[in-house]
């Protein structure tokens, strides 16, 4: 005793964290997190906010600055339209119209053209137009001190073929004509103007605004059009310019394609390189963004305010097809700024409230963890078996009651310690025994049985795996299947990978799960049936030489420790195997009657028509026509040899040949042919739904007999009359084929007896009631499944899977 006293005590480990640094923690922690959240909210929510305030602010000076923009050029619009009533400009555009109606088109041509010549001369004194009495008109229009005087750069008066009549200056060209503002005012009409959009100065690095108006007659014909060039910098930098705030914030006016028509910071014709940022800030309505990117250079996050000109657009539109909007914008370094105050208010307040929390928990985590020390030390002196004094702990809490509940099992333990060693030597006797005995049964079981540890050596192997191998169980203890070097040792390295590969996908990919829990079990009627499970003709088989055995690997977990065991249980089933081949080519046989009835049938016509063609043959004397006789007569022979080939390649046994890749969409088109032909009718609608399908490594006439089966029944339950769909497609990693037949349905009581052996709904002599049985074993062997949806009156649909991708490895090695 005093030996498994000083063991219990060695075996007690200190703590790496102690409890008052534990309780200092969660003190901290549950008074921090709902701080840090409340911190996280505020900041999110004031950011959200602050945002919100700013956003707005922005969208109101932008809607402002727009309005203003709006009103000035209404008003600068109005202006000229008034110059444009001139009575000396009416006049000379009038006279201009006389003289081109008196002249003939010859004229006309030689007399602008000589004009046009002067007007390119450099020599400022030839060019007539700019002395009449038009022009001196214009020039008085300059004299008045305004805004639109100062800003503008060409005012000229063109007739309707846009031919220059009156300038103040030589910027314009002599034909207008093929300029778009002469046709769109003349086609538009009297309440037309034209505002387009913003191009470069010729020999200047200035951008310039056209503007043009009609000249009407006292009929309010178009009968000229009054122009006016304006150098956009200049007319809009009193109206936007002086709109600045904070250090960077200002305002500027720009069209939908990003052309900056007048900023303080960017020059006037500049194109904002960002589309996204231009299709966010010209939408219909006033408003404001959120956006990467500043239009100036930044990629920063930036608020935009914007707002289109409601007025100047219409016209601006109907021009040149452009809005003009303008937009708002401050630095991201200025606009946050309160933000990171904000945050750093939040953290500074966050960071002194929880260096609060970690002090006042210290202080009462001393409170608490002074009595639990006593009562640590205490137990661990009971625990190394000495005498200790009786625990007084007067805190009136649970920590009292803990103390004198120790008391009490101190107390308890020095009474029981007395009989516990011969309970430990009464306990050891038991368990020997019960080794002994489960060593006696498992060596006693028929079938081969080995556990594995978890290096997957050989920790265990019965009698009957000795027999197998001719190894005692000394030689292989210890070592890998690769290692034991057994007969037929390639068999025994394909166990081994199987073996590796249920280890790691823990039985999903190669094999099925299976646990043995040595500990406790759920009691069971022994008498009571068990629920069906796969059969071991269709479990994962290997061959060994002339024997076949079915293999299952299991994982063994024992309650009472942690390591993991995996269990191989192999069981011979060379007899059953063999069974089972004969009893596939016996249903197979059992339908060679009616299908060789049908195939009779099918061969007639072939055959009338062959001896018909041949007796053609023998009498015509025509070359072309005895070869188009023969080439009939060589089709019905083709027709022929199919049938018979597919008649003879389902009636082989199949137990020598290999499996191969397999076209399932032939498989398919066999089967069919071969059960019409033996229905005897023509009364089935037939319809195939194929799809592109991965090739399955198996026996061809092991596939064939599976679909034959299912179709040929299909057949039958429609009595030579209905309509079949046939169907297959990849799905989901398998492929999948679909049967289905309109006949009567399958009864729901029999849908669970259908693939059960020996049942079937035939007369007696039409079925054994095997096909569908041996259906789903051929079905399992490769890997694949198989279900069935029915509904009586309406048919039945049979849904057959294989894995893709060759054969699954639940069916490696195929051998019989």
């Amino acid at each position: 005793m005093p030996e498994n006293k000083a063991k219990a005590g060695k075996s007690v480990k200190t703590p790496h964290k102690g409890l008052k640094n534990k309780l200092i923690l969660i003190m901290i922690g549950v008074g921090t997190l709902p701080l840090l959240l409340a911190m996280v909210i505020s900041y999110v929510q004031g950011t959200k906010s602050l945002q919100n305030v700013i956003g707005a602010s922005f969208q109101a000076l932008a809607a402002e600055t727009a309005m203003k923009i709006d009103f000035i050029l209404k008003e600068e619009i109005i202006k000229n339209r008034r110059l444009a009533t001139h009575p000396t400009l009416i006049l000379t555009v009038r006279e201009h119209d006389r003289s081109t109606q008196e002249m003939s088109e010859a004229e006309i041509g030689s007399r602008f053209k000589k004009q046009e010549e002067i007007w390119q001369e450099k020599d400022s004194v030839k060019k007539g137009l700019l002395s009449n009495s038009s022009s001196r008109t214009l020039q008085s229009f300059l004299k008045r001190q305004s805004l639109s005087v100062t800003a503008t750069h060409a005012l000229f008066v063109t007739d309707p073929k846009g031919i220059l009549i009156a300038s103040i200056n030589s910027y314009p060209d002599f034909f207008n004509g093929a300029f778009p503002f002469v046709s769109k005012v003349i086609s538009e009409g009297k309440d037309f103007v034209y505002v387009g959009p913003l191009k470069p100065l010729p020999d200047s690095d200035q951008y310039g605004l056209h503007l043009a108006v009609p000249i009407l007659n006292h009929s309010e014909q178009v009968i000229g059009i009054f122009h006016r060039v304006y150098l956009a910098k200049e007319f809009f930098a009193s109206s936007i310019e002086p709109i600045l705030f904070g250090e960077t914030g200002h305002v500027m006016l720009i069209d939908s394609r990003g052309m900056v028509i007048d900023c303080p910071i960017l020059p006037t014709g500049m194109q904002l390189s960002d589309p996204n940022l231009v299709k966010s800030v010209t939408g219909p309505q006033a408003n404001w963004v959120l956006t990467e990117g500043d239009g100036h250079g930044g990629k920063d996050l930036s608020i935009i305010g914007y707002s289109p000109l409601p007025e100047t657009n219409v016209i601006t539109q109907a021009s040149a097809g452009l809005n003009w909007f303008t937009f708002a914008w401050q630095s991201s370094s200025e606009v946050f700024a309160p933000t990171e105050k904000l945050f750093l208010w939040i953290s500074a307040a966050g960071f002194f409230s929880i260096l609060l929390i970690a002090i006042m928990g210290s202080v009462a985590s001393d409170r608490i963890v002074k009595p639990i020390r006593l009562l640590q030390r205490t137990t661990a002196r009971i625990g190394r078996g000495e005498d200790v004094e009786p625990l007084k702990i007067p805190t009136g809490d649970e920590i009292e009651s803990l103390a004198n509940e120790i008391n009490l099992m101190n107390r308890m333990l020095k009474k029981s310690f007395s009989g516990l060693e011969e309970q430990v030597r009464e306990k050891t006797k038991e368990v020997r025994s019960l080794q002994e005995f489960t060593e006696g049964i498992l060596m006693s079981v028929p079938d081969i049985l080995l556990i594995f540890n978890e290096d997957l050596k050989a920790e265990y192997v019965n009698a009957a795996f000795e027999k197998l191998t001719e190894i005692t169980a000394q030689e292989v203890l210890g070592k890998t299947l690769k290692e034991m070097g057994f007969k037929h040792q390639d068999r025994w390295d394909f166990m081994s990978k199987e073996l590796h590969t249920y280890v790691q996908g823990l039985g999903q990919k190669s094999t099925s799960v299976n646990r043995v829990t040595l500990g406790k079990q759920e009691p069971r009627d022994p008498l009571a049936p068990k629920l069906a499970g796969p059969t071991w003709e269709t479990k994962n088989t290997v061959t060994l030489g002339d024997r076949v055995f079915a293999y299952q690997f299991f994982d063994v977990a024992i309650t009472v420790e942690e390591k993991r065991r995996i269990g191989l249980l192999m069981k011979e089933i060379s007899e059953e195997k063999a069974l089972q081949d004969q009893l596939a080519m016996a249903e197979k046989l059992s339908g060679l009657g009616t299908l060789a009835a049908g195939i009779a049938h099918e061969m007639n016509n072939p055959l009338y028509s062959i001896m018909g063609f041949t007796e053609a043959i023998l009498e015509e004397k025509d070359p072309v026509k005895i070869k188009t006789f023969a080439q009939k007569v060589l089709d019905r022979a083709k027709h022929m040899a199919s049938i018979i080939l597919n008649m003879s390649g389902y009636s082989r046994s199949g137990e020598k040949d290999e499996a191969r890749d397999v076209n399932i969409n032939e498989r398919l088109d066999a089967s069919i042919e071969m059960a019409l032909m033996a229905s005897y009718s023509d009364d089935i609608e037939l319809e195939k739904q194929y799809s592109q399908l991965p090739l399955l490594k198996a026996k061809p006439e092991e596939i064939q007999q599976i679909y034959l089966n299912i179709i040929r029944n299909a057949v039958q339950a429609m009595e030579g009359k209905g309509k079949l769909v046939i169907s297959s497609a990849p799905e989901n990693g398998q492929i999948v084929t679909k049967i289905q037949d309109s006949g009567p349905g399958i009864p729901q009581e029999y849908l669970s007896k259908i693939f059960d052996p020996f049942f079937t709904t035939k007369e007696q002599g039409e079925g054994t009631g095997l096909g569908l049985n041996i259906v789903h074993k051929l079905i399992e062997k490769y890997g694949g499944s198989i279900s069935v949806e029915s509904k009586v009156g309406e048919g039945t649909t049979f849904i057959v899977a294989f894995p893709s991708g060759g054969n699954s490895a639940n069916s490696l090695p195929i051998k019989s």
